[in-house]
């Protein structure tokens, strides 16, 4: 969805010293990626469902198939597991290290075909837990990477399986709490 953030002009009337906001020091990154990550949402559930399906959505709008059905599995007792799976273009590497590991960071601010914009969904599986899996089906490889809330509370993502594939698309799977 593009961005409505106008740009602005300000006149300045003499020379003051100027702070630019912005965040400080790793305590402070923690403090913000905890609202970012757990309390952003009020209903956490729902907020995961809403927010990877609709990036499901958007990935088969961007690939061209926006009709095609994105592939939900509930979770049960014998597979406690909540999956979301769409059949895009997948990821490649850099691009899960350098947009979807980053807050704030979007693809879909260019056009209004897409629902999202604001860099926050793909990480709302912190919201309902400390970990969840991002399978990338991208140029004829099959990578699997976890993403988790580390020692630091800001979260890191460490790839960790890797495998040829002749499919496409982003699997998101998020363990259920019994």
């Amino acid at each position: 969805m593009k961005s409505s953030i106008k740009p602005s002009t300000v006149e300045r009337t003499g020379n003051f010293n100027e702070t630019k906001f912005g965040i400080k020091g790793e305590e402070d990154m923690v403090y913000i990626f905890e609202i970012l990550g757990n309390k952003l949402y009020s209903d956490k559930v729902m907020a995961v469902l809403r927010e990877y399906s609709t990036n499901a959505m958007d990935s088969h709008v961007e690939s061209g198939q926006p009709d095609r059905p994105i592939k939900v599995k509930l979770p049960n007792t014998l597979n406690p597991e909540l999956r979301i799976r769409d059949y895009g273009d997948g990821l490649s590497e850099h691009d899960i290290r350098e947009v979807y590991c980053m807050y704030g960071r979007s693809t879909k601010r260019a056009s209004n075909e897409f629902t999202g914009q604001l860099g926050l969904g793909c990480k709302s599986g912190f919201a309902y837990g400390e970990n969840f899996l991002i399978t990338s089906y991208h140029g004829g490889t099959k990578t699997t990477y976890n993403a988790f809330i580390d020692e630091t509370r800001v979260g890191a993502i460490a790839k960790i399986s890797e495998e040829p594939s002749d499919e496409t698309g982003i699997e998101i799977t998020i363990p259920i709490n019994r």
